[in-house]
């Protein structure tokens, strides 16, 4: 029976590996620097830096390896670090790159236009992808194998055609009715700010005393989508709820 080599990620500072007991296979693992073994949970440690994951995969060349998606995806992360992108970005396109993976079951370096196609076209079918969403997943794919991996079959991946949906919008009574059962004063504040200045939930979750002008009646929202500063109107009827 062949033996199966796993090679797992931990919070991204440390890479586990785990295989049955082989001789030829621990004295292989014992020339990458900086290895630990685990005698409890029997599993093999190693600091994540560069050039470990590619050693081991070298080392085991014609083996059966099992690698963790989101191991390949360290140089994205940091790609994107770089480029000032937020938190919920980075987690979003290292997101749709390894599952990308889990789909075709390959490695980047395996991935072709057709893969990409068929993951695409799984998403838009099978899970009811907005066009909107697509075009975050293609964001996602082009900056990994275009900007990093300089695959440039990724670029003539087209991108789908917008949604023609209208937006549900509530009459004043209904929001009016929303608003009357809300007993909590934080809570209903809260939504009349959402609602009356068009605030996006993070940037609700995000305010702070300081961002709400009552003498100009104004709100700074700071660090907004794409990292864009700007001022909305506070209403008055908002401004007296606050204040209570």
């Amino acid at each position: 029976m062949e033996s199966e080599i796993r090679v797992q990620n931990a919070d991204f500072r440390e890479i586990r590996v785990t295989f049955p007991y082989n001789p030829s296979f621990i004295e292989k693992i014992k020339t990458i620097d900086g290895w630990r073994w685990h005698p409890e949970e029997k599993y093999w440690s190693f600091p994540n830096e560069n050039g470990t994951l590619d050693k081991i995969i070298s080392m085991f060349d014609g083996e059966k390896v099992i690698i963790e998606p989101s191991l390949y995806f360290d140089k994205l992360r940091k790609e994107l670090t770089s480029r000032k992108y937020s938190p919920k970005t980075i987690k979003t396109y290292a997101h749709y790159n390894e599952n990308l993976l889990r789909f075709t079951r390959k490695n980047p370096i395996e991935i072709t236009n057709e893969d990409i196609r068929n993951y695409l076209s799984y998403l838009a079918s099978n899970k009811n992808f907005s066009a909107s969403t697509l075009n975050i997943v293609i964001n996602a794919l082009k900056l990994y194998y275009g900007d990093i991996l300089k695959k440039n079959f990724v670029f003539e991946i087209k991108r789908p055609r917008k949604d023609q949906k209208l937006p549900v919008v509530l009459s004043r009574e209904e929001i009016s009715r929303l608003l009357s059962v809300v007993a909590n004063i934080k809570h209903k504040a809260i939504l009349m700010l959402a609602y009356s200045a068009g605030l996006r939930v993070s940037e609700v979750v995000n305010l702070r005393l300081e961002d709400i002008d009552t003498e100009r009646k104004l709100i700074h929202i700071k660090g907004a989508k794409g990292r864009k500063d700007r001022f909305t109107l506070l209403s008055d009827t908002t401004l007296k709820t606050i204040r209570i």
